[in-house]
């Protein structure tokens, strides 16, 4: 699998979150915040039609696939 950072996912893409791949379809970047990192807010929905949201610093890395 291929790993991403998380500020470089975009709608469309497949991503992997608990254990389930999930289709991003919007994607979120905060101004850094004062811990010093900004936070990318991804929303994905499963292949049920679950919708997953995450929270994750920008140079999180993701798997996608």
């Amino acid at each position: 699998m291929e790993r991403k950072k998380a500020n470089e996912i975009k709608p469309g893409d497949k991503i992997v979150i608990e254990e389930q791949v999930c289709l991003v379809k919007k994607v979120e970047v905060s101004k850094i915040a004062k811990h010093g990192k900004s936070k990318v807010r991804i929303e994905a929905e499963n292949s049920k039609g679950e919708v997953k949201v995450v929270i994750r610093p920008s140079d999180f890395e993701v798997e996608v696939q």
